[in-house]
């Protein structure tokens, strides 16, 4: 195909704007008048808008690109895979890894990678972070005082390896560590007492520790575990008090504790200027995205730990990449398992305490784990429990009746509530997840649906933006405010300026942040929100509303993301061949990390 063609096709196609331009400047920088070349720039750069780091050339070469409108005339297939190489060879904005090039052209993988420059870098400097850590033992580590305080702190039933026990040894033995597991498999009790054997380790206090998260609902629920691990903790457990007094109860987020700059991709805290924290711990680390992770390990010091916490079933992040799911390919620790460079690091924690054997939640969530499509559907409908339930997705002009039925008992004792504690944790016991953003059931539509609910029941008033109760979800970062995308406030009247409306912002102990209306950057309300906008956030009960039509953004991981929001009861209205398609696909993201991290041996 002549590129004069290729270029029509591309401004008659699904590619973005970007996408063409930056297909152009390339074009224009390169000199090059090769239209696979183009083709190549414009897929690299879509890809990349999709959230993967790279573009796997192999899974493209000499297929139809199903971007370009089905109503074309002339497919557009991709080159055959070696003449593509050699074409990307002879561009002179093409380098090999390690050469500084607008894309890098990785051939020494197994599958040939075509990166924008700076995910190749993000991915390298993660790699050889990773490399470099787990066969660094940490400085001054006292064993035998770990393995007293490890008996102490898991005494075990004797029989079964205790899994959290593994990964407390390993989080002290080893500079990066991963600590895995579904909801209610007690990542956070588990990081406590760690933390308590790193204050009993030889040293001078305060050990200099930060806990963090990618966005501030995310830190704030970290605080809360923490605050409700320790008032259950047995003081006999504790060596000392002044171990019990050094152990940290405020979080942050990782852009604060970066030190984010006004209108800048870069940070206070890198390279040049390392944090100073002697051991740093990452909530919620399936949110964060390549880019932010390779800033974050770069920007720590020699001797930092960094153990990170998450759920590697879970969504990705929004951005690029799949950092957690790509570090945690290989099996698992498991107590016996023959040491690798990461199996020695990670570690995976299985057994429920939120949830037990008869558990609809846990039972549904194993099953879509293991794709189990069919029998995950068949407990759905066949086997309903007191905390799972299904219902046929509502026709289009029925849902919202059946909305009005579900949503007003709880609205009508919400709109009761006039102090933001108890709007905070009113807001905490019910939640409508959306699979998609926009569409008939999508959170944009469901939000106004219910807007519509409550306005007729007279709860909120008409036409009105600013009202008591509303819940706003902030949609876009505003560094000046410290209001970060996925932040939720709730409108109410501040009681200590004559009750004028306020969106008040929870902060845990220190209160309330409390922001003028008209202040507030992008956001939208948040009566109803997409499963990923809900990642960080946990409700008693769930409603979960999927699509009445197939979508490619319906996987096992979003279904799995939107029941593991919920501590108590799960409801889902879905369609039944859109969930038995849902949970057969899963969402992968191309990168090569995973390949690199295979390939490490012990520095």
């Amino acid at each position: 195909m002549e590129l004069t063609e290729l270029r029509s096709l591309f401004q008659r196609s699904e590619f973005s704007a970007i996408n063409r331009h930056f297909a152009e400047f390339m074009l224009r920088l390169s000199g090059s008048s090769a239209p696979e070349f183009f083709l190549a720039c414009g897929l690299v750069s879509h890809r990349a808008e999709q959230g993967d780091v790279c573009l796997n050339l192999a899974d493209y070469a000499e297929k139809a690109v199903t971007k370009f409108s089905v109503n074309q005339a002339q497919e557009v297939i991709c080159p055959p895979l070696q003449s593509w190489i050699e074409i990307l060879q002879k561009c002179k904005t093409v380098g090999k890894p390690g050469e500084r090039a607008p894309l890098i052209l990785d051939t020494g993988s197994t599958t040939p990678r075509l990166y924008l420059l700076r995910y190749w870098q993000y991915e390298h400097r993660l790699t050889d972070y990773i490399g470099h850590s787990v066969a660094q033992a940490p400085l001054n580590l006292d064993r035998e005082l770990l393995s007293l305080g490890l008996k102490r702190l898991f005494p075990g039933n004797g029989k079964d390896p205790d899994m959290q026990a593994i990964a407390a040894r390993a989080a002290l033995e080893k500079k990066f560590c991963v600590i895995t597991g579904g909801p209610g498999t007690g990542k956070t009790s588990t990081v406590l007492k760690i933390i308590i054997l790193l204050l009993e380790q030889p040293g001078e206090l305060p050990l200099k520790l930060a806990l963090v998260a990618p966005t501030g609902k995310a830190a704030n629920r970290l605080k809360e575990s923490i605050q409700s691990s320790l008032t259950q903790v047995d003081q006999q457990i504790l060596s000392t008090e002044k171990v019990l007094s050094e152990i940290p109860t405020e979080t942050s987020t990782i852009h604060r504790l970066l030190g984010s700059i006004r209108n800048s991709p870069r940070f206070k805290f890198n390279k040049h200027n390392p944090l100073p924290h002697d051991c740093i711990i990452v909530d919620e680390v399936s949110m964060v995205d390549l880019a932010l992770m390779s800033k974050l390990v770069e920007a720590l010091n020699p001797t930092c730990r960094l153990i990170l916490l998450g759920d590697k079933n879970q969504l990705s992040s929004v951005e690029s990449g799949s950092v957690l799911g790509d570090i945690c390919f290989e099996p698992e620790l498991s107590g016996n398992t023959e040491s690798t460079p990461l199996t020695s690091t990670t570690v995976n924690l299985v057994k429920s305490y939120r949830f037990d054997e008869n558990s609809g939640i846990g039972r549904l969530s194993a099953l879509i784990n293991d794709g189990q499509a069919n029998k995950s559907l068949e407990l759905l409908i066949q086997s309903p429990s007191a905390d799972l339930s299904w219902k046929q997705i509502p026709p289009p002009g029925e849902s919202k009746q059946f909305l009005m039925e579900t949503i007003l008992p709880h609205y009508r004792s919400y709109f009761d509530t006039k102090s933001a504690v108890k709007a905070f944790r009113k807001v905490s016991q019910f939640g409508v997840l959306c699979a998609l953003r926009s569409g008939l059931y999508g959170a944009i539509a469901i939000n106004r649906q219910i807007e519509d609910i409550l306005t007729e029941a007279k709860l909120i008033p008409p036409e009105t933006t600013w009202y008591s109760g509303r819940p706003v979800m902030i949609t876009r970062n505003d560094y000046n405010l410290q209001l970060f995308n996925g932040d939720i406030g709730i409108i109410l009247p501040d009681r200590e300026d004559d009750d004028r409306l306020k969106v008040f912002f929870d902060l845990g102990e220190k209160g309330y942040r409390k922001i003028v209306p008209v202040r507030l950057p992008e956001h939208e309300s948040a009566y109803a929100m997409t499963i990923h906008k809900s990642q960080g956030s946990e409700f008693d009960r769930v409603l979960i509303l999927l699509s009445d039509q197939d979508a490619l953004v319906l996987s096992r991981e979003l279904i799995y993301t939107g029941i593991s929001r919920a501590r108590e009861a799960v409801e889902i209205w879905g369609d039944e061949k859109v969930f038995l398609k849902a949970i057969c696909r899963r969402t992968e993201r191309s990168s090569g990390l995973k390949e690199a991290l295979s390939e490490l041996t012990f520095f």
